[in-house]
């Protein structure tokens, strides 16, 4: 036993200070620089240069593995918003339910926006980053499908495919990018944009015998 503790508290420090070094890419990014140096990063964690490249092979791999961090963030998130829809999502109208749907998805995309675009400027070269994308889209698919679930219930398989296929278009990461940096509106005004375009969207995949209005 007395072996075992100065080895598990290295490994504890070890851990904390992979973290830290994750959390000061991650901060970074947030407050605006996309694509900082390891000399940068490490400045942020108050860790010498050597440490993050003793914990990370590259900044590629750091990136990637920020990428999680992040997706772990928004998965957090998402749980703490479809709990209240998955045991009976349908007891509320479609609009409203959409109009919530648009809200809450501007909290996370505004969170995610410098932090995607973070990682598009690595995504192309780097296959861990684009699962990473991957994993970021099927946990807004799970989403749809938990907050629309009456309406995709009413629905055969290639219509149902096309109506989250159609919501993610409307309200992915692309599409807030759109409103906030391209239109240049406000988080507000994006979302209250956001929500006009998730309700016209769900009218139009969703027929009338499918909505629970």
């Amino acid at each position: 036993m007395t072996a075992t503790l100065p080895v598990d508290g290295r490994l504890a420090r070890s851990a904390r200070t992979r973290s830290a070094v994750i959390d000061a890419l991650l901060q970074l990014n947030l407050e605006g620089d996309l694509s900082p140096t390891a000399g940068r990063v490490a400045q942020r964690a108050g860790v010498a240069l050597r440490t993050v490249y003793g914990h990370f092979a590259d900044l590629e791999s750091l990136f990637a593995e920020a990428g999680l961090r992040a997706l772990h963030r928004v998965r957090e998130l998402s749980i703490a918003f479809t709990a209240s829809w998955a045991d009976d999502p349908g007891r509320l109208p479609l609009e409203q339910r959409a109009r919530r749907f648009a809200e809450a998805r501007g909290v996370v995309l505004e969170w995610l926006l410098p932090i995607s675009r973070a990682a598009a400027l690595r995504e192309g070269l780097s296959p861990q980053m684009q699962r990473n994308r991957a994993q970021f889209v099927a946990l807004g698919d799970s989403e749809v499908r938990v907050l629309f679930a009456p309406e995709l219930a009413g629905l055969d398989e290639a219509a149902a495919s096309r109506a989250v296929h159609a919501l993610h278009v409307v309200a992915g990461g692309p599409a807030w990018a759109a409103l906030r940096q391209d239109r240049g509106l406000p988080p507000e005004a994006a979302v209250s944009l956001l929500g006009d375009l998730v309700v016209a969207t769900a009218r139009a995949v969703f027929p009338v015998t499918a909505r629970h209005t």
